[in-house]
């Protein structure tokens, strides 16, 4: 990946969720802004814990769905807490955080930094390839300064960021689109 994204186009949110009534409320916020597109960080008290991104498009996905199922998993949410198999690998980040920090993570000290990319003019027909080229970058810079990957970026999806698009440009340069005549 060689392109660089120029972050500061794109609109920037922090979500405090000690702020947060309930896991839900993450939702209303995307809602409310119609975020659908987006990469995210997560902190805990300062502390990077993973880059993200949106979930790709389908009919049943709803505002903020990747946040929410993720982070709706943290322990100290206590009774409001989700259970279910999507999104908890939360735990799994939970245990090793506490592992090599000897710190519980509280959602209550976690800041979520969002950059909405709904409108970005995507150069590919396929917009959740350049959303995972920005998450990647992402990555990539946190490694370069720490020298590994945040402690919840769990999977190793190199090869899988650096996979290339076809570009809308390129593609009309090379293929012309006749209008349908029946005979």
């Amino acid at each position: 990946m060689t392109k660089k994204f120029t972050w500061t186009q794109f609109p920037c949110y922090t979500i405090t969720y000690g702020n947060l009534s309930s896991p839900a409320d993450i939702c209303k916020i995307f809602s409310h802004y119609k975020i659908d597109k987006y990469v995210y960080c997560i902190k805990f008290k300062g502390t990077v814990i993973k880059y993200g991104m949106s979930a790709p498009e389908s009919y049943s996905r709803m505002w903020g769905e990747r946040l929410y199922r993720q982070l709706a998993h943290c322990y100290s949410w206590g009774p409001q807490r989700i259970d279910g198999s999507s999104g908890a690998d939360w735990l799994v980040i939970e245990r090793d955080f506490k592992n090599l920090y000897g710190v519980d993570i509280d959602h209550k000290d976690i800041t979520v930094t969002v950059w909405d990319v709904t409108h970005y003019q995507f150069e590919s027909f396929h917009p959740f390839i350049e959303v995972e080229q920005m998450e990647a970058e992402l990555i990539n810079e946190y490694i370069e300064l720490v020298g590994a990957k945040p402690i919840g970026n769990i999977n190793d999806e190199a090869n899988k960021r650096n996979k290339p698009f076809v570009n809308k440009q390129v593609h009309d340069n090379l293929f012309e689109v006749s209008p349908y005549r029946p005979k």
